[in-house]
């Protein structure tokens, strides 16, 4: 029985440390330039995106109004 407990004592510290590591890992991580330009990128095709969606419906709406 006391054999079980220290296997699964060592195996909860493993996996401990190995969760408290890849979180230190994580947060020590820095953003690179490929990274930052990559974003800027995808939110300039998402912003001209939204913006030709949104013409394209405001001119879908006014075609189908008759003008007086």
């Amino acid at each position: 029985m006391t054999t079980m407990w220290l296997v699964l004592g060592a195996v909860g510290l493993v996996t401990v440390g190995t969760v408290g590591w890849v979180a230190w890992r994580d947060r020590a991580r820095t953003e690179g330039t490929e990274d930052r330009v990559a974003g800027q990128s995808a939110r300039v095709r998402q912003h001209r995106y939204e913006a030709e969606r949104h013409l394209s419906q405001g001119e879908t709406i006014h075609r189908g109004q008759e003008h007086h």
